[in-house]
């Protein structure tokens, strides 16, 4: 039983690439992920070389699923999301943070 619940919790909670303290490159500039500021939201991603805005995401209390029907569905509507801004956006590392691949949410 205990094997079964093993392989269960690996699968539902694959490692991200977002966590709290790394730094990580999204649309080739670098930003350090933290806990939010903003109420409820998760994290934050403020630009190593200081410049440029910092961007919240993720929502507080919220299970993120990489690599289940749930992922799927999430990377599916947010690869829809259009946007005119420059640069990074929230949606970008909502979908880094859910290892989307196209419309797909892979496991790592």
């Amino acid at each position: 039983m205990w094997d079964i619940w093993q392989r269960l919790k690996n699968k539902t909670m694959a490692k991200s690439r977002i966590q709290i303290g790394k730094i990580v490159t999204v649309k080739g500039k670098k930003y350090r992920i933290g806990a939010g500021t903003r109420k409820g939201k998760k994290y934050k991603a403020t630009p190593v070389n200081g410049k440029g805005k910092t961007l919240q995401f993720g929502a507080k209390g919220y299970k993120v699923g990489p690599d289940t029907k749930r992922g799927d569905s999430y990377c599916a509507r947010s690869a829809g999301i259009k946007t005119t801004q420059k640069g990074a956006t929230p949606n970008d590392f909502a979908r880094m943070l859910w290892n989307c691949n196209g419309k797909k949410s892979m496991s790592k």
